[in-house]
């Protein structure tokens, strides 16, 4: 069977050597760093496993489901049976976003009607929105931003900031003034009217690199699947317009018959292409920073998974049993902000949708920020995605940065890699 070089252990890369090597392929994967797992890791701390940031995932991620399926890594996985998610506000005020798991599709309406977070003017025109939706066609959109189509559909301004605000901040990662309204409307396709299930939530119930990493190494190490770490690519020889050989900070590689490259643009551009004659053209992307902040409590009274924080200046708490997550996507400002600052505004927005500083001390907390966790979704990401490289010969890219159709996320890394394993299986190569 044909060998396969895979550049980068993230999820891109993981899931690539997963499918290939399902169906025979022989692989190697070699990553810069000393770990796998590339924006999706856990670390150690004070002997317990932290993320570098809460993942929230869904149903409609049917490339990821595929990919922890083959892993076995179903088990490591908290799935919801119908569309649940609790909004505070900072009185203490739960409002509960629940969808039954019958009538579908209209179990969205019965959801939405009931949610007492919005007033029933505001219902009505989240639900007309939906409507629309299903309908439109995307590309006529190409050039708002998802809050410019929301203002065209009647949204009032309390019903963007109370709802679709957190949504477009939760998976966009940026803001509904500067995030893609096509994006957007092609994910809310998926979401609501591409399956019964595809609305309902993903969360992990083990740190991420259990969930998603480690089942992936020893589903790999089974089938006799190379993994090198600490190996950098410098240098990748063409002649016409085959790749024939590549150079690390550590050997030669020739003895491979296809290239799959599952590294950031940034990372990509950093390699010398010999001998080729045609440029790789790679997006330019703005990238948005994650700040995530875990909390020891003596005493955890959260009796939920995770709460929706209601004007906060984080998005969400997710509540891990031993510990628990404050989480905030698109955090230009408190990324700038010193960890005395930041831990400030988690102690006072602990006492104000809380009040756990009333009754319970804390133990201990960790900060981490992702500076580049995920690429802007803005308008000229369209553009610039869309006209990316994804092939040159025996050379293929995978990332979420490609042209997928979904923003930064992790089906958006999985997607990838099983659309160019699909090429290769069908290639003229083979």
């Amino acid at each position: 069977m044909k060998k396969i070089l895979i550049i980068g252990g993230g999820l891109s890369g993981l899931s690539s050597a997963v499918f290939l090597s399902k169906v025979g392929y022989n692989v190697e994967l070699i990553e810069a760093s000393p770990k796998m797992g590339g924006r999706t890791y856990s670390l150690n701390y004070n002997g317990i496993k932290v993320d570098n940031g809460q993942h929230i995932l869904m149903e409609c991620y049917s490339n990821t489901l595929e990919y922890i399926d083959i892993i076995g890594a179903r088990k490591h996985f908290h799935m919801q049976k119908s569309l649940s998610i609790n909004y505070i506000n900072d009185k203490q005020k739960i409002f509960k976003l629940k969808t039954p798991n019958y009538l579908y599709p209209l179990n969205h309406l019965i959801g939405l009607m009931s949610f007492q977070l919005l007033n029933i003017k505001d219902r009505f025109s989240i639900l007309k929105l939906l409507l629309k939706i299903k309908f439109i066609k995307t590309n006529t959109f190409a050039d708002k931003t998802v809050y410019e189509f929301l203002k065209l559909n009647n949204q009032s301004e309390e019903v963007i900031f109370n709802f679709w605000e957190s949504i477009i901040v939760s998976t966009m990662n940026t803001s509904t003034r500067i995030a893609s309204a096509k994006l957007f409307i092609d994910m809310m396709k998926i979401i609501f009217f591409e399956g019964k299930r595809n609305s309902n939530i993903m969360i992990p119930n083990t740190d991420l690199s259990a969930a998603l990493i480690e089942p992936a190494i020893s589903y790999l190490n089974a089938r006799g699947v190379k993994l090198s770490t600490s190996e950098r690519i410098t240098i990748i020889k063409f002649e016409n317009e085959k790749a024939l050989e590549v150079e690390t900070n550590k050997r030669k590689i020739n003895d491979f018959d296809f290239i799959i490259s599952a590294i950031p643009e940034y990372s990509l551009s950093k390699i010398d292409f010999v001998g080729l004659s045609q440029k790789i053209i790679l997006p330019r992307l703005q990238y948005a920073p994650i700040v995530t902040v875990h909390v020891w409590l003596t005493e955890n009274p959260l009796k939920e998974k995770m709460y929706n924080l209601i004007g906060s200046q984080f998005d969400w708490v997710f509540n891990h049993g031993t510990h628990i997550s404050f989480v905030k996507s698109n955090a230009v400002n408190l990324s700038n902000l010193n960890k005395n600052l930041v831990i400030k505004i988690v102690f006072s927005e602990l006492k104000k949708y809380f009040t756990i500083l009333s009754k319970t001390e804390i133990k201990d907390y960790v900060l981490l920020k992702e500076k580049h966790a995920t690429f802007i979704p803005n308008l000229n990401s369209l553009f610039e995605r869309k006209s990316s490289s994804t092939s040159i010969g025996n050379f293929f890219i995978v990332g979420d940065w490609i042209n997928t159709g979904l923003p930064a996320t992790i089906e958006g890394s999985i997607k990838s890699a099983t659309s160019i394993t699909q090429k290769i299986i069908l290639s003229k190569f083979n």
